[in-house]
């Protein structure tokens, strides 16, 4: 782990913004209390963006945009049962639909570049959560990578916002991030507060409550992105 902080005094872009200056190789994670997401950068530029709980998946804007059936795509979903965790991370699901005929590298490309820029459209209006930046020894190999320039993505998402789109996840700021939903709050006392709280952390708990294992409604997902595999790289998810 080389940074880690809070959302709330260290807001995404300005992060974002610094690793695109210093060209960083890594995985970017984000996570708050309703989502967590990483953001892939090589030489500080964004490979992909993963954000599970809010985000549409690549099959479904293909329909949208009318470049995939619906028969298409479950004819590719119905493959997907018939292969292993590992087949599907060798060959993602947009891949698979390119050798299929089903569609091409530039329509995948074109979709994935829009998907990304709703992606940091939504990052943008993130308030709370903890950020952590590291730079695994196995990075994510991507069949299709958008290569999205960090600056012109951000002044995409502001524009957006000073038009008065809405986020799909909304603004729910947090008055008192670290106590939030913490699960030892019954045994914990004003004196406590006083004494060990802090800004982003608690150090009567020795860590903050957004980063709380025990806290059931947080996935921990760095492990998403860190391959315990020998022969193989780690790949993205086949359903981004």
């Amino acid at each position: 782990m080389y940074l880690q902080g809070s959302i709330q005094r260290f807001n995404l872009a300005c992060i974002l913004q610094f690793l695109a200056q210093a060209d960083c190789v890594g995985v970017l994670e984000v996570r708050d209390f309703e989502e967590y997401g990483f953001i892939y950068l090589v030489n500080g530029r964004v490979q992909a963006i993963s954000l599970p709980v809010t985000d549409e998946k690549l099959g479904s804007r293909l329909i949208k945009a009318g470049l995939l059936t619906e028969e298409q795509l479950a004819q590719a979903l119905i493959e997907d049962t018939q292969m292993t965790k590992e087949q599907k991370k060798a060959k993602p699901l947009g891949q698979r639909l390119i050798e299929r005929g089903f569609t091409n590298e530039a329509q995948i490309r074109e979709i994935m570049a829009k998907q990304t820029m709703d992606q940091v459209f939504e990052l943008a209006h993130w308030q709370n959560g903890v950020f952590i930046y590291d730079e695994p020894e196995r990075m994510p190999q991507f069949q299709v990578a958008i290569q999205g320039n960090v600056e012109q993505l951000l002044l995409e998402a502001y524009r957006r916002i000073d038009e008065g789109e809405e986020s799909k996840k909304g603004k729910s700021a947090v008055e008192d991030e670290v106590c939030f939903a913490c699960p030892v709050e019954d045994d914990c006392t004003r004196q406590i507060k006083a004494k060990y709280r802090k800004n982003d952390v608690c150090l009567w708990r020795d860590m903050g409550a957004v980063i709380d294992d025990r806290y059931d409604k947080l996935r921990d997902a760095r492990q998403l992105y860190k391959s315990k595999e020998i022969a193989d790289g780690a790949t993205l998810d086949a359903e981004l």
